[in-house]
């Protein structure tokens, strides 16, 4: 019957999550069994993490990129911690950087593990325990979800869709009238602006339903109790986090694009609003006043998080239009994998605030609908709304279930049916195949894999040497080299050095815009796609003549390497 999810079932859908993701990840992606990482931002994080340990204490910047200037990553320590107490048991057999490649190996399914339980647990109290393996089964399946928790992928946006879950769930039973879910909000509200402030809109969403509900509710103090509980554990968190992992600029600094000082004005103001609710009785009317003006004073405050990244780097366009997953979705068959299940849940949402009549099942309708609109602007937020469709797939076959009851073959008909469509964006890539449409979501193959080079960069010391942008952060894990830039908005400045130079038409010597990369090494792939840095331009800049094997007189081919592909070339000297 609905109710609590039980200690098994979780474990069970944590399982059955876990497992599918593996099993996804070693199909799309078998190099990882060679030991390979499956993003740039897994290797940049094991850079960070690793170079911490050699100084011994926390820090912000990767010093061997930028030309050696460094570049200030924007990460808060949050997931290094976790990767960190992961790899711990690993030290015991294997040496420091295996152990952390051993942790980012099991970083990423364990993330799709947990939310896939978190989806069957978000909505229990109206499922039954027969269906709700279902919602784990699609979370481990789905690629808007499992293109972030594959092995070998140490990235935040998967344990960010656990904290959406958490909240989304938290928020629902403190509507219910359970004053302890208040505590899981504000953890949630805490701890996943800690690990990314991408999850301060599903925080102000959780917040801004418990008060709907608290606003229509028959008896409205056990609400109040329960935000008040969420505001001081969000608060609490919040100023833990800020005092032991503070920003580079400091304590005091108000930075947006990861944990700071400007959270804690939030943070405050949902403790000060839950506390008025706790004393307006019957004057609702002021508490929606009182939540209105919190928010709308913070933003105001605060105006650069309507503008999202672009506030952080309004001249960074061009770096985020060379980064695949900041891109909107193009197409029917990126709009069905991307958005199909969230457009699922939906539909859900609207029918149970039809059917019964409920302003919170709306506001619910909403929120997915908010999921739905980051995830068709960037299709890195697909992650969340896919889960929400995970989410509501129980109760859907429940549903079917209650309808067609004294219909056995309909029913299961109908459950099939609901299965197959909750599934299809799972299989979009297979089909757009079959019709030559790009879609996919898996991480592609690399044209020239850079570990078989290896050994000749550690030859190369610490020199600089200009290479693919996505390549940079793999580069600084194999080698002691200095890169040119990589793909961080906290250092535009590295990339349009970088694009300028790669853009540049040589001519009988090097130019400004080579020498000012202070560049002595540069490492071209051949093969591949062409460089989104020289889109549009004519086949004669520095990149495609060296990718053409025509390299100025300036520069000289030191190295082509058959087994991954790579050809190095060396400023040539008098």
């Amino acid at each position: 019957m609905p109710g609590r999810l039980s200690r098994a079932e979780g474990w069970l859908c944590f399982a059955i999550a876990t497992a599918l993701d593996i099993a996804s990840g070693l199909r799309s992606s078998p190099e990882v069994l060679e030991g390979r990482l499956l993003n740039p931002d897994s290797y940049m994080r094991i850079v960070r993490l690793r170079d911490m340990l050699d100084a011994g204490r926390p820090l912000h910047a990767v010093m061997r990129d930028g030309s050696g200037e460094g570049t200030v990553l924007h990460w808060s320590h949050l997931l290094d911690a976790v990767l960190l107490l992961l790899s711990l048991p690993f030290r015991l057999i294997l040496p420091g950087d295996a152990a952390l490649q051993a942790a980012a190996m099991l970083l990423g399914p364990l993330s799709v593990g947990a939310a896939g339980a978190a989806a069957a647990w978000l909505l229990a109290p109206i499922t039954r325990p027969g269906t709700r393996w279902t919602a784990a089964a699609l979370a481990g399946l789905a690629p808007p979800v499992i293109v972030y928790g594959f092995p070998g992928v140490a990235h935040h946006h998967a344990p960010l869709g656990i904290a959406a879950l958490l909240l989304a769930g938290a928020a629902g039973r403190v509507a219910a009238g359970s004053v302890r879910a208040g505590w899981l909000l504000g953890a949630a509200a805490g701890f996943g602006i800690w690990l990314s402030p991408e999850a301060m809109p599903f925080a102000l969403l959780a917040f801004g339903g418990g008060g709907l509900a608290w606003l229509i509710a028959a008896e409205p103090k056990p609400l109040a109790a329960g935000l008040l509980r969420g505001g001081a554990a969000f608060l609490a968190i919040i100023l833990l986090a800020l005092a032991i992992d503070p920003p580079s600029g400091g304590r005091a600094a108000l930075e947006l694009d990861r944990i700071s000082a400007a959270y804690v004005p939030l943070a405050a103001l949902a403790v000060a609003v839950a506390f008025a609710l706790t004393r307006l009785g019957g004057r609702r009317w002021l508490g929606v006043l009182f939540g209105a003006a919190a928010i709308a004073g913070w933003l105001a405050l605060f105006p650069d998080v309507l503008r999202g990244p672009d506030a952080a780097a309004p001249e960074a366009a061009a770096m985020f239009a060379a980064i695949e997953e900041m891109l909107p979705v193009r197409g029917w068959a990126q709009a069905v994998l991307f958005l199909g299940d969230g457009a699922l849940a939906l539909i859900f949402c609207l029918a149970m605030a039809w059917r019964g009549r409920s302003w919170t099942w709306a506001y619910a309708a909403g929120a997915v609908l908010f999921m739905l609109a980051l995830g068709a602007l960037h299709i890195r937020f697909a992650t969340y709304a896919t889960l929400a469709g995970a989410a509501v797939l129980p109760a859907l076959l429940g549903a079917i279930t209650i309808r067609l009851a004294g219909q056995p073959n309909l029913q299961a008909l109908g459950r099939v049916g609901m299965l197959l469509i909750a599934m299809l964006p799972t299989r979009a890539d297979g089909i757009a195949a079959q019709f030559a449409i790009p879609s996919t979501a898996a991480p592609a193959a690399l044209p020239c894999p850079i570990a078989p080079f290896a050994p000749h960069l550690q030859a190369l010391g610490d020199a600089v040497v200009l290479s693919d942008i996505n390549d940079a952060p793999e580069l600084l894990y194999r080698s002691r080299i200095r890169t040119v830039a990589s793909l961080y908005h906290r250092n535009v400045p590295a990339f349009l050095r970088m694009q300028v130079a790669w853009r540049e038409v040589p001519g009988d010597a090097p130019g400004p815009a080579f020498l000012a990369t202070g560049a002595r090494f540069v490492l071209v792939c051949p093969t591949g796609p062409r460089s989104a840095m020289v889109a549009g331009l004519a086949e004669t800049t520095l990149l495609d003549r060296l990718r053409a094997g025509a390299p100025p007189a300036w520069l000289r081919q030191v190295q082509a390497d058959p087994a991954s592909g790579l050809v190095l070339f060396e400023l040539a000297t008098k």
